[in-house]
């Protein structure tokens, strides 16, 4: 079972220094909760040096 969950978080941009608000859906190939969604979120945008100030699950 697939599972999607909208966010928007507080990301800074690591080479510019620049804080920006996205909001995008991630998608997973299981269930999970959202408390781990949440953490697998944080984790994608720090590999993408933009690390979250705050995440918000917003469905």
């Amino acid at each position: 079972m697939k599972r999607s969950y909208r966010f928007t978080a507080t990301v800074t941009d690591l080479e510019t220094g620049k804080r920006e608000q996205v909001s995008d859906t991630a998608h997973f190939d299981h269930v999970v909760s959202r408390a781990d969604a949440r953490t697998a979120i944080g984790n994608e945008l720090s590999r993408q040096k933009r690390p979250a100030a705050q995440i918000t699950i917003t469905d």
